[in-house]
């Protein structure tokens, strides 16, 4: 219970600098917002933005790794964060780095839905987005993921609609 109300907390707050980092780019305040999106990155998930770029999605991952445990709630703040830098590429027409940051942080999010079977269905909303996201910078959507990324979330809809928690079909 403690852990859960820790990664809920540590998720609003990382919410509410998200919020930010949008008012920031709507304005075109791009610098500010990607310094924003550092400074969120090195609060809540003790990296810096640089860092973050550098590292693939499987060696941030191995960071944030208690041994065995993953630490779930910095994973959702770093693909938050992650989809937020991403979105200000995309306000600023850069679909390329738009387009491996939404990437990166699916990744991150598949990583904690395979975690346990309890965030299967935590992370669809987020994931659907994402794609959403990518599928809008594609010139033809089934381009926009690469096919081992694209394999790992046909692998993840299948099993979350295999599963007891899926969410209804609209």
């Amino acid at each position: 219970m403690f852990r859960e109300d820790y990664v809920m907390r540590m998720i609003e707050q990382a919410m509410a600098a998200v919020t930010a980092i949008l008012g920031l780019t709507r304005l075109d305040r791009y610098p500010e917002a990607l310094a924003e999106v550092d400074r969120a990155l090195q609060r809540f998930v003790g990296l810096n933005l640089s860092l973050v770029t550098a590292l693939s999605a499987p060696e941030l991952v191995a960071m944030l790794r208690w041994g065995e445990r993953l630490d779930v709630g910095k994973m959702v703040v770093l693909a938050e964060l992650l989809q937020a830098e991403g979105d200000i590429y995309a306000a600023q027409q850069r679909a390329g780095e738009a387009q491996a940051r939404y990437m990166k942080a699916m990744e991150l999010l598949l990583e904690v839905a395979f975690d346990t079977e309890h965030h299967l269905a935590a992370v669809q909303p987020r994931l659907a987005e994402l794609k959403q996201r990518l599928d809008a910078l594609a010139p033809a959507p089934e381009a926009a993921l690469p096919p081992d990324l694209a394999e790992w979330l046909a692998h993840y809809e299948a099993v979350l609609a295999a599963s007891p928690e899926a969410p209804a079909a609209e």
